[in-house]
């Protein structure tokens, strides 16, 4: 050990100097302090977006919900069996979203996740609703999509009628004394055809029992426009789009108004024979005496 003497001569062993820092401590210091904040800052941002985004979806009535263990068994009070499911090839139209779900806006992704969530758990209700908030959507985000949904829609809707019998449509009734199909049908504003799918068909209809409960739709509010420019023809229910179809010629009849007659057969004379015929047979069907036809030159 050296020893050195001192300004006042005391000996004493100086204190070795520690060789001079680069200054790169302070770099990985911050480098790593800049790592953290950005964490934090990053883990605060998904938690704000998954809130906002489930906001969002709250706002549109559609609630985002794990789903459950037995999530692929609905109940039958809210969805089909998957062999009942209706089946559309315009809902192929929505795989290739998958790839480009990411250039969509939040709400509108999540609406669509959870169409598809409702495809996979054959949840009819689910569907139409979610189906339902993606339309009404401000802005008109899915306006590429909305003829798929609304033909998606369609399909839906006329099986959660006849096969779900919605509530929200139809209602039961109870046959009494001298009353017949026809009549049931008649005082609930529906038609004879409609009441005899909701029950099984026609035979089953055609000899009643009293006491008997029998399905039938509660007072329907159609409405069937015809867009010559679009060649389609959109079918509403209460004020709210049930179905569309396909126009095979543009109708002849003028932009106006028009009624359904009373005989079928004189349904496609007023605007011209512009529906294929099984279309045709469905909308007699559904449509009583007098529900309003327009015809719009859109």
């Amino acid at each position: 050990m050296s020893l050195a003497r001192g300004k006042f001569g005391i000996e004493y062993n100086p204190k070795r100097m520690e060789p001079g820092s680069s200054g790169f401590g302070w770099v990985f210091a911050v480098v790593a302090l800049a790592i953290l904040v950005l964490g934090i800052w990053t883990f605060v941002s998904r938690v704000r977006t998954h809130a906002a985004e489930a906001e969002l979806l709250e706002a549109t009535g559609v609630a985002e919900t794990p789903p459950s263990p037995d999530a692929s068994k609905p109940s039958s009070s809210q969805a089909l069996k998957p062999s009942n499911f209706p089946t559309s090839e315009t809902f192929r139209s929505f795989q290739p979203l998958k790839a480009e779900l990411a250039r969509r806006p939040p709400k509108l992704r999540n609406l669509l996740m959870r169409l598809e969530e409702a495809e996979k758990r054959r949840d009819i209700e689910m569907a139409v609703s979610t189906i339902e908030s993606i339309r009404a959507l401000p802005g008109s985000p899915a306006a590429d999509l909305d003829d798929s949904l609304a033909r998606r829609l369609g399909a839906l809707n006329l099986q959660g009628l006849f096969d779900l019998r919605s509530a929200q449509w139809v209602k039961t009734v109870t046959v009494g004394r001298g009353d017949s199909a026809s009549r049931i049908a008649a005082e609930n504003g529906s038609t004879f055809a409609s009441l005899a799918r909701l029950n099984g068909g026609t035979e089953k209809v055609e000899k009643i029992l009293i006491g008997q409960k029998l399905y039938v739709m509660n007072h329907p509010r159609f409405n069937l426009v015809f867009h010559k420019r679009a060649r389609t023809a959109d079918l509403s229910l209460n004020g709210k789009f049930f179905k569309r179809y396909d126009l095979t010629s543009v109708p002849k009849a003028k932009e106006g108004a028009y009624e359904m007659p009373e005989k079928r057969r004189l349904f496609g004379q007023g605007v011209g024979a512009c529906l294929r015929a099984e279309d045709r047979q469905e909308l007699d069907m559904l449509l009583p005496k007098g529900s309003p036809i327009l015809v719009s030159e859109l």
